[in-house]
């Protein structure tokens, strides 16, 4: 129609090119301004993935959405093994609530080896013998909620304006259902994008609630973190003039109290780069509450764990370790919140098929045999475990043979633990010895600066008179008494990281290179206190492997050493 009204007019040339033009531009959407999202307008990255990173893993939605995911890392020499944890709060600022929140003894792996994992996924693994889970990087928002829940995408473009916070005043049960659902969808459509096991065709990973350990190691840093933080921090290391409210929404002591969750990602991410597990919406687990008493849980399961606080929570209630019941059940229904959500972890079975079988089985009969885990001298005695198999086979009844077959069960056992308690004596002995190098260097630094002022206050002495040089007398009397302590407490230092030198030479290879590994992966920062520390557990390292070689060091070359290996 704008056409004919152009070629009929009788209007010069050029003029009927310019009306033209506007008329078919007055026509046409205004495709430029559609493409520019308004002030405060929502895209689909804000509601899913609204700090992209470099090792994200990023699995597809419903509606072209997607979750994201990042790599948890659980160090473990093998399947029968695992890493010790002590979830909870060391000094709970309220005494009443020690046993809601004190630390109790645990441990955490994950489901997955390296070779179960997808290739792509592999490159972000650290180094090291460890095995994985994954671990959702935000809270699950609102769209993302809707798109696996309501079976059909939502109309609204763009996204509604609470699109991108997390969902919250969902059920326990509802947050399952939501697992469930996801799983099928991607088993469906995107069966690639999950985990499987090397090997079986039938097994797969799947999307559920964390454990409270699993939570918790990846909310406090996971393999980020170390170990020595893990157990040190009530939150986590904080970078210099950080502070919580950088972390987390939530409600600081004398501030206004905020109203409402906030989007997804608006603060900044912990060591392990996922969001808000501190604070905005209170995150469900998979665990029964149970107390905290005595170093491990009551035998009691009560609700369901709730983690992390909300923008309700005041500071302490925040903290990764602080621990919260909620019923499964009100009387009006399933319990729910305004101010609790959750977020998903991939994990898989512990009994897949493939080689995992043979691989448990080979593990298990390996463990526990050795004749040095129970501190037998090979060289004086026989492996009782190897006694008690010549028995069986010659036991002259059944029920011998299951009194026999018991007592080896229970000696086995006791080996396995005395195993694993080896190793973390170990730990704590390379951990002492790297210490004991900082604490000779200081009391070298004290002693050099006491030897300098007194230097410094017997040249004043010569001129001094009086008063004044009775003063400087007293005065230099005092630092030589100093200098005669700071010589005993350098002197008993080296002593006794020598000591530590001697047993760590006394552990076995496979003993040593575990914990040496372990701590090193405490110390993998790029601050200058952990390349420090990485220098100190070289060193001691070095003068173990030294004094195995009957190479010992004089006392002298190794404090000579102590002290200049800081600054290499």
């Amino acid at each position: 129609m704008k056409y004919r009204l152009c070629h009929r007019a009788n209007l010069p040339l050029f003029s009927l090119i310019l009306l033209c033009s506007l008329l078919c531009l007055t026509a046409l959407p205004d495709l430029a301004n559609a493409a520019l999202a308004r002030k405060g307008e929502l895209s689909l990255a804000d509601v899913s993935n609204p700090k992209p990173a470099d090792d994200d893993i990023i699995l597809p939605m419903p509606c072209n959405l997607s979750m994201v995911f990042k790599l948890v890392a659980v160090p473990a020499k093998g399947l029968l093994w695992d890493m010790p944890m002590r979830p909870g709060i060391d000094d709970s600022a309220n005494a009443d609530r020690a046993f809601y929140d004190r630390r109790y003894n645990t441990a955490l792996s994950g489901a997955f080896s390296l070779e179960d994992l997808l290739p792509a996924w592999r490159k972000l693994a650290p180094k090291g013998q460890n095995y994985f889970y994954l671990i959702a990087k935000y809270e699950v928002s609102n769209l993302q909620w809707q798109a696996v829940m309501d079976n059909a995408c939502p109309v609204t473009q763009p996204p509604a304006a609470d699109a991108a916070k997390p969902v919250t005043d969902i059920s326990w049960y509802a947050a399952v259902d939501f697992t469930q659902k996801y799983t099928a969808w991607l088993l469906q459509n995107s069966p690639q994008s999950l985990p499987r096991f090397s090997g079986d065709s039938r097994n797969v990973g799947f999307v559920r609630l964390p454990t409270e350990t699993e939570w918790e190691y990846a909310a406090r840093g996971g393999h980020m973190a170390g170990s020595q933080q893990l157990l040190q921090e009530d939150f986590f290391a904080l970078p210099p003039d950080a502070n919580k409210a950088d972390y987390a929404v939530y409600r600081p002591e004398g501030s206004a109290r905020v109203e409402d969750t906030a989007n997804i990602g608006s603060r900044k991410p912990n060591p392990l780069g996922i969001y808000d597990t501190a604070g905005n919406a209170a995150e469900m687990v998979l665990d029964a509450f149970r107390f905290s008493l005595a170093g491990r849980l009551h035998g009691s399961a009560g609700g369901f764990v709730r983690k992390g606080g909300s923008f309700l929570s005041g500071e302490a209630e925040i903290l990764p370790g602080r621990r919260e019941e909620t019923p499964f059940f009100m009387a009006d229904g399933p319990a729910h919140s305004r101010d609790m959500g959750f977020r998903p972890v991939i994990s898989g079975i512990n009994t897949p098929g493939g080689d995992r079988p043979q691989e448990l089985q080979a593990e298990w009969s390996k463990a526990g045999e050795s004749m040095t885990v129970a501190g037998y001298d090979t060289q004086a005695a026989r492996n009782p475990l190897e006694e008690l198999d010549r028995l069986l086979v010659s036991a002259p009844n059944e029920a011998v043979k299951k009194n026999l077959q018991e007592l080896r069960n229970t000696i086995k056992e006791n080996n396995i633990m005395l195993e694993r308690q080896k190793q973390l004596e170990a730990q704590s002995l390379l951990r002492t010895g790297v210490y004991m190098t900082e604490t000779i260097r200081n009391y070298s630094s004290r002693r050099n600066s006491l030897q300098s002022q007194l230097e410094g206050m017997q040249r004043d002495s010569k001129t001094a008179k009086g008063a004044e040089l009775e003063k400087l007398r007293q005065i230099i009397d005092t630092a030589h008494r100093g200098l005669v302590m700071l010589d005993t407490s350098l002197d008993k230092s080296l002593t006794f990281y020598r000591s530590k030198v001697e047993d760590g030479a006394q552990l076995t290879p496979e003993t040593l290179s575990a914990a040496y590994d372990s701590l090193s992966k405490d110390f993998s920062g790029s601050d200058p206190f952990n390349e420090n520390m990485r220098r100190n557990l070289e060193l001691y390292r070095k003068h173990v492997d030294l004094f195995r070689k009957n190479k010992a060091l004089p006392r002298e070359a190794m404090q000579k050493e102590i002290l200049e290996r800081r600054f290499q």
